[in-house]
């Protein structure tokens, strides 16, 4: 696993590429990434036989690195099916790892119109209202995301994040660093470190 390096400045996204809806392995520059084990079959809809070759090519594209072919593509499928929440997400995503942000938080709040359950959408929105200093909304985002799917190991990671560092709610925060390490592929030894440090921070605060 990538390592965390930097707390204060690290937006931890976990950004996966979307199939159907689903969680796949792609590398995060500074966050720990998404194991390759395969995918968790999506809550929503399954993608239409008609769409499903134009989605594997998006798919592939962005693996590739090939970005405007896959937002091309991606672009087309949400014309063609609306109704259909991973070109969304996976369109969120692009603009996300751009630095688009106003583009990416309007391309996953289309996905959760769509699919409501979108735990990725709302994680990644988590994200962007943290950076807009917007962080209620952000916690909000975050248990919603939670509550779709408590198992989400980078969702426990970035609400940690804004409980630590934002709002200053220590001992929920280390719930949720160490509810991280337990659903991690394997322990993270920089998340590790912060436990240890938050750990020191509650005991002087108790003091």
């Amino acid at each position: 696993m990538q390592k965390l390096t930097d707390k204060w400045a690290i937006l931890c996204a976990a950004t996966l590429v979307v199939i159907i809806g689903c969680a796949g392995p792609a590398k995060v520059t500074k966050a720990p990434e998404q194991p390759a084990a395969g995918v968790t079959p999506a809550a929503d809809q399954k993608i239409p036989p008609g769409a499903r070759q134009q989605y594997d090519d998006a798919i592939a594209a962005m693996r590739s690195g090939n970005i405007p072919q896959a937002k091309n593509i991606l672009s087309n499928l949400t014309q063609s099916y609306p109704d259909i929440a991973g070109p969304y997400v996976n369109l969120g995503i692009i603009h996300f790892r751009a630095d688009e942000i106003d583009q990416a938080e309007e391309a996953f709040k289309q996905a959760l119109k769509v699919n409501p359950e979108s735990a990725v959408s709302l994680n990644h929105l988590g994200i962007i209202y943290r950076g807009k200093g917007k962080f209620e909304e952000a916690r909000v985002s975050y248990e919603k995301a939670l509550k779709i799917d408590p198992d989400y190991a980078y969702a426990h990671l970035n609400y940690g994040i804004l409980l630590d560092l934002y709002l200053g709610e220590l001992d929920n925060a280390l719930d949720h660093y160490q509810t991280f390490q337990k659903l991690a592929p394997e322990e993270d030894k920089e998340v590790e470190k912060w436990i240890v440090d938050l750990e020191r921070r509650i005991k002087r605060a108790s003091n």
